[in-house]
């Protein structure tokens, strides 16, 4: 596993407690769809995976829903 550093470019409200982040940055090590991404917020412990929406160049799509503490985090964080 490789810790890499994306910026948000992007957090959208798509459906009631459903977001769209897209992040910028190295994504050579994400190879598909459907695959899984441990998002590491300040204040928090453990990591959130994340399944990936979309990747497209240096481009990467995550939805999410709110479900608790961190996933609200993530939901107000700002581009």
């Amino acid at each position: 596993m490789q810790d890499t550093v994306f910026e948000l470019l992007s957090c959208d409200a798509i459906a009631k407690n459903t977001y769209r982040w897209i992040l910028k940055g190295d994504t050579s090590q994400v190879t598909a769809p459907g695959q899984f991404v441990n998002i590491k917020l300040d204040g928090f412990y453990l990591r959130r995976p994340i399944s990936v929406c979309d990747v497209e160049g240096d481009l990467l799509t995550i939805i999410f829903k709110v479900v608790g503490e961190g996933t609200e985090k993530m939901a107000e964080a700002k581009a």
